[in-house]
């Protein structure tokens, strides 16, 4: 019985010696490797590490070399992405969302054999951010997850529907001296129609930049003019009068001659043209400063419309001008370019067509023609 005592006694010696190495094993000396600086929070990497994760493989139960042990993106990002802390609840060297190596170790730790309890990136994902997707949470840093340049528009203009190309006639809010959609027709009270030659001026409805219908002005020979005159809103207060129309030509200038699409008639003096030469808009007059025709740099095109406006200023003796109400510099003239030139004392205008000094053929739409003493704009 003594001797049985002893053996039981150098048993249990024998087992806390074991004991002893394999907390030894699970130590933090130095002497088993450096402790694991990734910041997991489950704690630093106890019980042997891979070949480049000292302190315990990523991954709960153990992970391949590369795995991590936990989703990638939870409440974080792959490298790539943004919208969520990286790695919470811990992150290896090359994968976040994970306790470092609890309760298992590499290939060549004991305790535990690389990945038992876990395959591959289980849970977790791979440095290439395999498990999630990149950017999940946020954008990339390609910008994913918005159009580029989106909630912009083009730079320095309204578009075609602000303009309400294609909309309904928006003469009835318009709140100017006088506006003509030509829905109703051309009505005898307000216009007189002037025609000469094989021209004609009438109301139709192929083209309309508002509603449905539009003046429709055409000559075949090219040699002959129709407009229609108005003088109701007249006179103009202080001799100032805005024009604003949308002009739709069908077909493409082919002549540099000289032409009008409106003008201003009065006493005291010739009209004030709103027209062109050359393919450009211009301004002009053929009174006591002379014929001339001061001409913008951009052409005009066929079979588009176009916002015009213009304006006769009696105070200042001069010509201004817009397009999609774009200020044309080049067609502010006057009297300090051509001395002597006076506009006249206003009491009539017309819109139309009427060449000059060439034979050009042409087909035109004229629409919403607006009429104040003050700048009236497109979207009117």
């Amino acid at each position: 019985m003594v001797v049985m005592s002893r053996t039981h006694v150098s048993s249990a010696r024998v087992v806390s010696a074991v004991l002893l190495v394999l907390a030894g094993a699970c130590s933090t000396n130095p002497a088993n490797g450096p402790v694991n600086s990734n910041p997991g929070t489950g704690g630093t990497n106890t019980g042997g590490a891979p070949a480049t994760n000292t302190g315990g493989a990523p991954g709960s139960g153990g992970a391949s070399t590369l795995g991590t042990g936990g989703e990638p993106g939870t409440g974080g990002a792959s490298t790539a992405g943004t919208g969520g802390t990286s790695g919470t609840g811990g992150t290896s060297a090359t994968g976040t969302g994970g306790t470092s190596g609890a309760g298992g170790t590499s290939a060549t730790g004991t305790g535990g054999t690389s990945g038992t309890g876990a395959t591959s990136g289980t849970g977790g994902t791979s440095a290439t951010g395999t498990g999630g997707t990149s950017g999940g949470g946020g954008n990339s840093t390609q910008g994913t997850g918005g159009l580029s340049g989106s909630g912009g528009g083009g730079a320095g203009g309204a578009s075609a529907a602000d303009f309400g190309i294609g909309g309904p006639s928006r003469c009835a809010t318009a709140g100017v001296q006088l506006c003509e959609d030509f829905e109703s027709g051309l009505s005898s009270t307000i216009w007189t129609n002037m025609q000469s030659g094989d021209a004609t001026a009438v109301v139709d409805s192929m083209q309309a930049a508002r509603g449905t219908k539009a003046l429709h002005v055409k000559t075949v020979a090219g040699n002959g003019h129709a407009y229609i005159t108005e003088k109701k809103t007249f006179p103009a207060a202080g001799n100032v009068l805005y024009a604003r129309m949308f002009v739709y030509l069908g077909d493409p200038l082919t002549t540099n001659g000289h032409f009008s699409l409106a003008e201003g008639d009065g006493t005291g003096s010739s009209g004030a043209r709103f027209g062109g030469q050359n393919k450009f808009l211009g301004v002009g007059t053929d009174g006591a400063s002379g014929d001339w025709t001061d001409k913008d740099n951009k052409l005009i095109p066929a079979q588009t419309w176009m916002c015009l406006e213009f304006e006769l200023n009696g105070g200042t003796n001069d010509f201004s001008a817009w397009w999609d109400d774009v200020p044309r510099t080049l067609l502010t003239r006057g009297a300090q370019q051509h001395p002597g030139f006076v506009m006249p004392q206003l009491n009539a205008i017309w819109f139309g067509w009427y060449m000059y000094n060439a034979t050009e053929p042409q087909d035109l739409w004229i629409d919403e023609i607006a009429i104040d003493f003050k700048p009236i704009g497109c979207t009117k």
